[in-house]
């Protein structure tokens, strides 16, 4: 899976999408039904707990309220004399009776018993003719304790209480019953619970007293009797309620509030079902949208990836038609205009190529010609020699000379063998003008190590000649080297008849446009810029009285440094 997302930056785009789309859709599904889940069991259970602690305040009241009655009837003498005789529909005993439960009997019927289980006292009419037997139930209960015993009754009894009526000597001269039934119980917990909710009542052996759906008591009670002994949560038989439960220390009785669950079974499989459908089609439309957005921004990537495949082979007149004014239209565009540059670039540096080829023949077929004219020049001087015509064999050996460092393959050479070509340079002006002008050299020592463009000073002693001293008898010339903060300053003087204004402003403005005359100096000052940048170069000044000052301003450089 990995190799193939990273294969294509269409599947990259694809999967991106497709996450970025179906998982917080799938995320906040998930979430917002559990958030609501949760929220709505929290608020029931706040609802059924208050419900609850109504219910059990509502009972908890009424069985005090049973225990005080009783407690009272136990203890009057009244009644102990009357079990004592054994007499039966004694008045005192029924007004006593009729005192003590007012209040009490619109929810139960208390019932007066003999030793023997025999009713003798009731608050209903006629008088129940049942019989209770004292070894069993709940009268045996409540000879076993004294205060009131509570348990599930019998037939349309729903439960029964009884505390044991005792004499002197702890002998039980008989009990006092108190019976609730069903409806007894509806009329207790009437408006304290809602409609949904169903109210269960257990005996302390978990048998049911009161439910207020009869019809399901027995498989409800046993299903949570079994869960409460195998100590799992109360969920009934179904699962599909919640119970809250408390239990009375006093009575042993437990008291049961069961409320449907928010989202039962069925609801919560038509929410799954509807919401892996929804996913589903959630899962199609996202694959959907992300495969046409993938293909949309894709395609042009491809089709670049394509023609760049092309222009690896050398196919350069590959273009790309596009349509797209977004930011990859304009890509397209920017590699149609980079492909044309680029065969333009190819065409113009086929045709350098072609013209440096034939530049490095035509130079080929010139180096021919020094080595015509080194033979040349050494025969004009051996004639000179052999003639006794000293002139010539000088002016052919400073030539020869001069020629020789022109065509040289070094670019730099050492200011002592620069000044070792103005010396023959002057010696051939000298022979041509008859010695109508001097040149004196003054150079340090120190500096003659100095690495200089060759052939940069010659100019400069030809200017000063030519358009200086050429008319003067008398003329001077004095070339002369410095150092001038770290740099190496050049300067020929001359006794001439000096620059013209417009002249020497243009080349104290380095300005390009200076006269033919003076191309020397130009294309000195050009060496020098290319060489070693725009702070060094040419300048002139003119000097008090006739004549001027060419300088030549360059960094200093030794020849051990120098990679040229």
């Amino acid at each position: 899976m990995r190799s193939w997302i990273r294969h294509s930056f269409k599947n990259r785009i694809f999967v991106t999408v497709l996450l970025v789309t179906l998982l917080p859709l799938l995320f906040c599904d998930v979430l917002v039904m559990q958030v609501q889940r949760a929220r709505s069991e929290s608020s029931l259970a706040t609802q059924a707990q208050a419900q609850l602690n109504g219910l059990e305040q509502a009972l908890d009241t009424t069985c005090l309220s049973y225990r005080q009655a009783a407690k009272r009837l136990c203890g009057s003498t009244m009644i102990r004399n009357a079990l004592n005789r054994k007499t039966a529909n004694s008045r005192v005993v029924y007004q006593l009776l009729f005192m003590e439960t007012d209040r009490l009997r619109e929810h139960a019927r208390f019932d007066i018993f003999s030793s023997e289980g025999k009713c003798l006292y009731s608050t209903v009419s006629p008088l129940p003719e049942e019989e209770r037997n004292p070894r069993w139930g709940v009268l045996y209960a409540a000879g076993q304790t004294d205060g009131l015993a509570f348990g599930k009754g019998t037939g349309q009894t729903a439960m029964t209480a009884a505390q044991a009526v005792r004499g002197y000597g702890g002998r039980i001269l008989g009990y006092v019953v108190i019976t609730m039934t069903s409806t007894d119980f509806e009329r207790l917990f009437d408006g304290l619970y809602s409609a949904t909710h169903v109210v269960i009542l257990l005996d302390p052996t978990w048998q049911t007293i009161y439910h207020t759906q009869p019809a399901q008591a027995e498989s409800s009670t046993a299903a949570l009797r079994s869960q409460l002994l195998a100590g799992k949560p109360l969920t009934g038989a179904d699962g599909e309620y919640y119970y809250f439960l408390t239990r009375n220390e006093g009575t042993g009785l437990s008291l049961i509030l069961q409320q449907p669950k928010t989202f039962s079974s069925q609801v919560m499989d038509t929410f799954y079902t509807v919401s892996i459908l929804m996913g589903l089609m959630c899962l199609l439309l996202c694959l959907w949208c992300a495969w046409l957005l993938s293909r949309h921004l894709s395609q042009p990537v491809h089709q670049l990836d394509e023609a760049m495949g092309e222009i690896k082979k050398g196919n350069l007149e590959i273009h790309m038609e596009t349509d797209r004014e977004d930011e990859l239209g304009r890509l397209t565009e920017s590699f149609n205009r980079m492909t044309e540059e680029y065969r333009q670039n190819l065409v113009r540096s086929v045709a350098r190529q072609r013209e440096l080829n034939e530049t490095q023949l035509r130079m080929m077929q010139a180096q021919l010609n020094p080595h015509f004219l080194y033979n040349t020049l050494d025969s004009m001087k051996w004639l000179g020699v052999t003639h006794q015509v000293p002139q010539v064999a000088t002016l052919a050996t400073d030539l020869a000379v001069i020629l020789r460092a022109g065509i040289s393959g070094s670019e730099f050479i050492t200011l002592e063998d620069e000044l070792e070509l103005v010396d023959r340079y002057i010696d051939i002006q000298s022979l041509r003008f008859e010695d109508r002008f001097t040149c004196e050299i003054d150079v340090p020592d120190r500096l003659q190590s100095c690495l200089v463009p060759k052939l940069v000073l010659q100019p400069l002693v030809e200017n000063a000649i030519i358009h200086g001293v050429v008319d003067r008898e008398d003329g001077y010339i004095k070339l002369q080297a410095e150092e001038q903060e770290g740099d190496l300053l050049l300067s020929v003087y001359d006794n001439g008849c000096g620059i013209p204004p417009d002249v020497l402003a243009r080349l104290n403005s380095k300005d390009q446009k200076i006269p033919g005359e003076h191309l020397g100096l130009f294309n000195v000052s050009s060496i020098i810029r290319l060489h070693f940048g725009e702070k060094y170069g040419i300048s002139a000044e003119t000097t008090p009285g006739d004549g001027c000052c060419v300088r030549l301003l360059l960094p200093i450089q030794k020849k051990e440094n120098n990679n040229a």
